[in-house]
């Protein structure tokens, strides 16, 4: 190696030697000055003006986002508030689900069993006044479906009114349950044979017996209103025959026949009233307890039997007269002017009847509710629930009672279609 490099070489050494020591020293004594500055600033009893000054704080460079599109700041939202969303989700997918549910129920066909030859095989007893709007359109509606309707009446003026329908599959079953017990156990023997005999509907076919499908007992057309005070003996006798014991009566008669086909026997009770037990509405609510007491016991007690109860709330009669465009809450004029007393001029929409119609043929073919309670109308379930659990001094508030301003309403006679007062004896001895 030539001695000029050489030279060079030690040259470049000594340089980089005498550069890393200068900046270990720099960084050694700026370290130092930086512990000295620190102790200095943190020492109490050194007066602040000989004290260093602080370091400025390092500037952050700040930085512009760009503009958050709707689509993502919805899910940065959604992701920050899980609760709210799931709680969102769960709410509209139930109610979207109940909506799709009903509206399906709603379009899917409803009919009879027929025999083999079309001819219809299922029977269905309406026990209720063949002058109640609410039996007219269930009978109506039941034998478009294709059962056979059978009312009982228990004078000569109920028979002519099923008979002005003109319907050969709605019929009257002479039924007259104050008359002699050998006169009921006559009309179902004759009733019995009837369904047990085979029906030939066209010649050369295949004969067909019929069934005895459901037991249906419809509320009655009004109740007695008033105070208790003012409600007769005479009165309450009719209200008890009428709605109490010639249920309890027609279904004892009936019993080995239901069993026999295994029917099913639905009872229609209103939700409203009975719920709430309001003033002047004593004669609905004893018959409503009454009832549903019966109906808990016949299902413990007949296993054969499907005893279903349907709980009636509010619905809309459409192009009826005026006193019957409500099923339980204005069934009558003094009715009507103590709900408007008390809810105002307003008026409330009701479920339609096909509602009703639809979960009636849900019971009776279906077994929708059997062995159970079937809520059916506006306010049916609500009613209920409200009666359960809430407070009486919290129904009464909502109902806007004031014990001081209690409409008095005038005494108003049970609309049922026997005539005259049944006597408790006339029933002792069926």
């Amino acid at each position: 190696m030539p001695s000029s490099d050489h030279d060079m070489f030690d040259i470049a050494f000594v340089q980089d030697s005498v550069n890393s020591l200068t900046e270990s020293l720099e960084a050694h004594f700026e370290s130092v000055a930086h512990s000295l500055q620190d102790t200095f600033r943190t020492t109490p009893w050194l007066p602040d003006s000989i004290k260093p000054t602080p370091k400025p704080p390092s500037r952050i460079p700040k930085v512009i986002r760009p503009p958050v599109g709707y689509f993502e700041a919805s899910g940065q939202w959604l992701s920050e508030h899980r609760a709210v969303t799931a709680a969102i989700v769960a709410f509209v997918g139930t109610g979207a689900f109940i909506v799709w549910r009903r509206r399906r129920l709603d379009r899917v066909k409803r009919r009879a069993k027929r025999a083999k030859n079309g001819a219809r095989t299922e029977v269905i007893i309406l026990a209720g006044s063949p002058h109640s709007p609410i039996t007219r359109s269930l009978a109506l509606d039941l034998e478009r479906r294709g059962f056979i309707i059978y009312i009982p009446v228990s004078s000569l003026s109920e028979e002519q009114a099923i008979q002005r329908e003109s319907r050969a599959d709605i019929r009257p079953l002479s039924l007259d349950i104050t008359s002699q017990p050998s006169s009921t156990e006559e009309t179902i023997e004759k009733l019995t044979n009837f369904l047990n005999t085979p029906h030939l509907p066209i010649p050369n076919s295949a004969a067909h017996k019929l069934r005895l499908a459901a037991f249906l007992f419809l509320p009655p057309p009004s109740y007695p209103t008033g105070s208790i005070v003012n409600i007769s003996s005479p009165e309450w006798s009719d209200v008890l025959n009428n709605n109490i014991l010639a249920p309890f009566t027609t279904l004892h008669a009936f019993l080995p026949l239901l069993t026999f086909h295994q029917s099913n026997v639905v009872f229609l009770i209103s939700s409203i009233n009975p719920s709430f037990t309001p003033p002047s509405h004593a004669p609905e609510s004893v018959v409503a307890g009454a009832l549903q007491q019966y109906v808990w016991t016949l299902r413990k007690e007949l296993s054969t039997v499907n005893v279903v109860q349907l709980q009636l709330g509010h619905f809309d009669f459409g192009t009826l007269p005026g006193e019957h465009q409500q099923l339980v809450l204005a069934q009558d004029s003094s009715r009507a002017e103590l709900t408007k007393r008390r809810l105002g001029e307003k008026t409330y929409k009701g479920s339609p009847l096909r509602e009703l119609h639809n979960g009636i043929f849900d019971a009776i073919v279906r077994g929708k509710g059997r062995g159970g309670t079937i809520f059916v109308g506006r306010g049916s379930r609500t009613y209920d629930l409200v009666g359960r659990w809430v407070p009486p001094n919290i129904v009464e508030w909502m109902l806007g009672r004031n014990r001081s301003n209690e409409p008095v309403l005038p005494r108003t006679r049970s609309g049922d279609s026997l005539e005259g007062s049944v006597e408790w004896e006339k029933l002792h001895g069926l």
